[in-house]
């Protein structure tokens, strides 16, 4: 049983990179007799996972297989693809590094490497809420976003007047920040903590010109290094980690928008 679903999940992961599989490319790149794969897609097809294509009897799959992943959200897909990256650069740089969306009117750590860091003061969880005017990542976030979305974060941090987001209201200072942001490629913040100050540099994650879902973000002690030295230390193992993400995310929404066009087709 527990190999049969195995081999289940091996035929769906297939079919989810491609457009369509026959039952004899299944029996050959997954090493499975093909007697076995016609019973495992007989099952799929039951359930609704799959369907075979009258035209030319290959197989695909159906708008079913995505409920498999309800409650897995963008966020989610995006932390775990930054996973192994973070860990890659806190593995080089030894400080701890964080990926962090925009959600609403807060910035939300997605995943981090702090407990992977020897050299980490404090610690987040996932899910961490933090002003996004108070964060490297979230200004950064913020100067790499549409003039669109950006404006309707901003009036509605305007609007709700909280004392953390004060420096909404001086929006031509703010404008003038996330300009620099945007022409230099990176965000800092520092930070002062009750054992060490901190310094906060951010990079953006962009699948589009105007579109940065996130932003990697690498704290370290100040008095450890000048800001100068730590732009370039960091900043190319960040960026280079950051375009990574990009890439892979890149490549989801692609797929993601071709099974939808499959489907319409069909």
């Amino acid at each position: 049983m527990i190999r049969s679903l195995g081999r289940g999940l091996d035929i769906l992961i297939l079919l989810n990179r491609r457009d369509s599989v026959s039952a004899s490319e299944f029996a050959c790149e997954l090493k499975i007799p093909r007697a076995t794969v016609y019973r495992i897609l007989e099952t799929l097809t039951e359930k609704g996972m799959v369907y075979q294509h009258q035209a030319d009897q290959r197989f695909r799959i159906t708008r079913k297989v995505r409920t498999l992943s309800d409650g897995f959200t963008d966020e989610d897909h995006i932390a775990h693809i930054s996973r192994p990256f973070l860990r890659r650069v806190t593995k080089k740089l030894k400080w701890p590094v964080a990926l962090a969306t925009i959600s609403g009117v807060d910035l939300i750590i997605r995943e981090n490497t702090d407990k992977y860091s020897p050299l980490a003061i404090e610690t987040f969880s996932s899910g961490y809420r933090m002003p996004i005017l108070h964060t490297a990542s979230g200004i950064c976030i913020l100067a790499y976003t549409s003039k669109t979305r950006r404006r309707v974060i901003l009036d509605t941090l305007a609007q709700m007047n909280r004392r953390q987001d004060s420096v909404v209201h001086q929006r031509a200072s703010l404008d003038r920040k996330l300009q620099e942001i945007k022409r230099r490629g990176f965000s800092v913040h520092h930070r002062h903590r009750k054992y060490s100050d901190l310094t906060a540099i951010s990079v953006p994650i962009l699948v589009a010109k105007d579109n940065a879902p996130g932003a990697l973000t690498i704290r370290y002690a100040r008095t450890a290094m000048k800001l100068s030295v730590a732009v370039k230390q960091f900043l190319p193992v960040m960026t280079d980690a950051a375009d990574g993400i990009a890439k892979r995310l890149e490549l989801h929404l692609e797929r993601q928008a071709d099974h939808s066009a499959q489907e319409q087709r069909s």
